[in-house]
């Protein structure tokens, strides 16, 4: 986190202080706006001070402007730095414009025996490299690209300050260049974590690096106080509590050893460890004498309950890795004479290079150079680098998609507390209600389309802060939150899927046409397709009869996580029952499989189906992704629905409640299910292992058995 070069001397105190929560109760913590004796120095120094608390699109940083004031009135009270060479940048001034014209004209001003300051307090975060920090503008907005263009390069920075003519330089950061918000949410999507490395200026013979905590760790406020402690603690430092309130030279390493023994007395819940690079001896200022506070009792304060623990807090968010696909390609055939060209092979090479370039998947893509490898050995080397180049893109979108997922699960799981903590009248107090409520939006999103709480959370919000879209409820369901997600008889794990109005069928297939409007009530649907051991807790509860016993029922899906097969429509509409619930409707099961009723192909959206997403018959009859068995259930959490429903797409056929008609003509429009007049097969939804394919994987497929088979491919999940 911090800048890592040897034999650095220039003094930099880099200071991380706005990445963890303050505490509610005030503690004895001394006002560093009382005056303390000057000691003079600084009238060849020169000095930029930022300091910004309300972002215009991120959250606040607590207490910065109040430090950025207090650093302001010791350069210019205490050390005596003259007025106009001191630059103060607060609130909407503190753009990245004028944060380095600042920057460049203290540079020019401090002079060959002064020192030129610069401090900023207030976000940080990643470059998009992952190379360098950034230190962000007033009018940095939450997405990667605006954090790099609205942002001031801690490198860059360094480099403007390095052509001063001053004889030291101090530079105070306090900011967390992780891209964390005080919640421990990132500041945007797609970060790329810091990289410790040494910033080019970092060479410059006048520095020395003191940051406030280890790369590890975050830095956060002062126990009880809404203000960064390593930038007030450094402060206070200077003013003469490194040095036990004893005058003269206050050095690095005293600053680092106070502001670890204070913050090692008084932290609680939270571990940082400020870090100095360069010589412990090089001298940062002159002490002012003061005496500083009784870090004894000061822990006694913060102690055990001298601090309300919060009732609810973010929980800790995986990353979601950028992802890029590879670059275009370059010619492969390469130069030669064309008399000695393989003309064949030259076509088969063009014919591949021309798929690379459209639309197909990445998998297919991959599948293709592989091919051309096969068929001309001369391309073989090349063609097979390029299918690795794609196969390494799927396992990379795989891997994204994986913590797309965690992301949801972790929101859902917060939303369970929230939601509740919200509906309490007495006793969650509404200044708290309002904080968890900016909690949760700067974490998981401030738009119906990204967030499906937002339209709960926004009456607790500041006006425009979040954007309700009417109808885009979807997610985890606002509807029967409480319930959502816990388990229930036999372990079933309910998904609320919120209701609403979609298009169902396909023009694709005769059995799925007309394509037509169909209202779906808010229910509830199984996490997953009943399992083996469910449905064996079923019969041994007497409420359900034995699967069957033909000798594929267990090949088929042998083990306990493994979806239940062999059962017919009478025993698995008996196990829902069991277990306080019913099939569900065809239309219900539809419009769940489209993520409550959105206009896309497969449960995950319109990339194509495979075997990194569902448990599917690609490669031929019978292969299920490798294994000639149904997979166990939620083996595919890449094409989950939004809303957290598990292998929707493949694994097994679901047996529904619905009659299969020829088409649609007459079916309900309720989300009822069409029950008269009877057909000859009831309908069942989401192809299987065996003969899956990415057609019959889609959404809107349909099919049918006869109720009384008991197949070694088809399963069910309950419904209520």
């Amino acid at each position: 986190m911090g800048l890592r070069s040897t034999g650095v001397k220039a003094v930099v105190i880099s200071v991380l202080a706005a990445c963890a929560p303050a505490r509610a109760q005030d503690v004895s913590w001394p006002d560093l706006a009382q005056p303390v004796q000057a000691v003079g120095g600084g009238e060849g120094d020169a000095a930029v001070v930022v300091g910004i608390e309300g972002y215009a699109f991120v959250g606040p940083v607590a207490g910065a402007e109040s430090n950025a004031k207090l650093w302001n009135r010791y350069l210019a009270d205490t050390r005596g730095v003259p007025p106009r060479n001191v630059k103060l940048l607060t609130g909407v001034d503190a753009t990245r414009e004028e944060v380095l014209d600042a920057a460049r004209k203290a540079a020019s001003r401090a002079g060959p025996a002064g020192t030129l300051w610069f401090v900023f307090i207030g976000h940080g975060a990643p470059a998009k490299d992952g190379q360098d920090g950034l230190l962000l503008g007033v009018d940095a907005q939450q997405k990667a690209e605006s954090l790099e263009k609205r942002g001031v390069r801690r490198g860059e920075l360094l480099k403007i300050l390095s052509t001063s003519r001053a004889g030291a330089i101090r530079v105070v950061l306090d900011a967390c260049f992780s891209g964390k918000r005080p919640d421990g949410s990132s500041l945007a999507p797609n970060l790329q974590p810091l990289l410790t490395v040494a910033s080019p200026a970092a060479v410059d013979p006048r520095l020395v690096v003191l940051t406030a905590a280890k790369g590890d760790q975050f830095a956060g406020p002062l126990p009880g106080v809404s203000r960064p402690a390593f930038s007030y603690l450094a402060l206070g430092g200077l003013r003469g509590w490194a040095g036990q309130g004893r005058k003269g030279a206050v050095t690095a390493g005293d600053l680092r050893r106070y502001a670890a023994d204070a913050l090692d007395a008084t932290l609680r819940g939270r571990n940082q460890t400020p870090d100095l690079i360069g010589k412990e001896d090089a001298v940062v200022a002159v002490s002012a004498g003061e005496a500083g506070p009784n870090l004894s009792r000061l822990a006694e304060a913060t102690a055990g309950g001298g601090a309300r623990e919060e009732m609810f807090k973010i929980s800790s968010l995986p990353a979601v890795p950028n992802v890029q696909a590879p670059e275009a390609i370059k010619d492969l055939g390469g130069g030669a004479d064309w008399r000695d060209l393989d003309v064949d092979a030259l076509g088969r090479y063009d014919e591949a290079a021309e798929f690379d370039k459209g639309d197909a998947s990445a998998a297919g893509k991959a599948a293709k150079w592989r091919e051309l490898a096969a068929a001309a050995p001369k391309f073989a080397e090349k063609a097979l680098g390029r299918a690795r180049q794609w196969e390494r893109f799927v396992e990379e979108l795989a891997a994204q998609e994986q913590a797309r997922v965690r992301r949801a699960e972790a929101r859902d799981k917060d939303w369970l507390k929230l939601g509740k903590l919200l509906a309490m009248k007495t006793a969650v107090p509404e200044a708290d209600k309002k904080r968890w409520a900016l909690m949760f939006v700067q974490a998981y999103g401030k738009t119906s389309e990204e967030n499906p709480y937002v339209e709960d959370v926004a009456k607790y919000l500041p006006p425009g802060t979040v954007k309700v879209t009417p109808g885009a409820r979807a997610a985890a369901g606002a509807a029967s939150t409480a319930s959502s997600g816990q388990a229930g008889k036999a372990g079933i794990e309910w998904v609320t899927v919120p209701g609403g109005t979609f298009t169902m069928g396909s023009d694709d297939w005769a059995a799925s046409k007309p394509r037509h409007a169909v209202t779906v009530k808010t229910f509830q649907l199984a996490k997953t397709e009943a399992t083996n051991k469910q449905y064996r807790a079923c019969v041994e509860a007497g409420a359900c009869t034995p699967k069957g016993t033909e000798s594929y029922c267990t090949a088929d899906s042998p083990g306990d996580d493994q979806p239940v097969v062999c059962v017919n429509w009478e025993q698995a509409r008996a196990f829902a029952a069991w277990v306080g619930g019913r099939l569900p409707t065809e239309a219900e099961w539809e419009y769940a499989a489209r993520s409550a009723g959105k206009e896309r192909k497969y449960p995950w959206g319109d990339e194509e189906a495979s075997c990194g997403r569902a448990v599917m018959s690609e490669g031929g009859t019978g292969t299920g992704c490798g294994r000639h068995t149904a997979w166990p259930v939620c083996s595919k959490p890449v094409g989950n629905t939004e809303q957290g429903l598990c292998d929707m797409a493949g694994n097994v056929w679901e047996w529904t409640r619905d009659w299969r008609h020829d088409s649609y003509e007459g079916a309900p429009a309720d989300g009822s299910a069409w029950e008269s007049p009877a057909g000859s097969g009831r309908v069942v939804r989401g192809a299987s292992w065996w003969s899956g394919t990415a057609e019959n994987s889609r959404a809107a497929y349909r099919s049918d058995f006869k109720p009384d088979i008991r197949g070694g491919i088809v399963g069910f999940r309950p419904a209520r």
